[in-house]
């Protein structure tokens, strides 16, 4: 299952990311996305994000993707 970065971005609060069940979608992508492996995964990727755009001097919705996908391969997540 794959959840969109922007998924996790509110609308219009700016610097937050959301994971788990609060994330952005559809009735249908929250009925397949509010069990805990994916709430657990989201919250891995989201807190990966944030550290990036802390680290970089970024905001969160500027944050590399291949950076962060780069660094939960290194933690050991399967993303592919």
């Amino acid at each position: 299952m794959q959840i969109p970065y922007r998924a996790m971005l509110p609308g219009k609060v700016k610097g937050l990311l959301v994971a788990g069940r609060a994330i952005g979608g559809d009735r249908i992508a929250h009925a397949a996305t509010r069990n805990m492996a994916c709430c657990a995964v989201a919250g891995q990727g989201a807190g990966v994000a944030a550290a990036l755009a802390v680290k970089s001097g970024r905001e969160v919705a500027e944050v590399s993707m291949a950076g962060v996908q780069a660094e939960l391969v290194r933690q050991g997540v399967r993303i592919a």
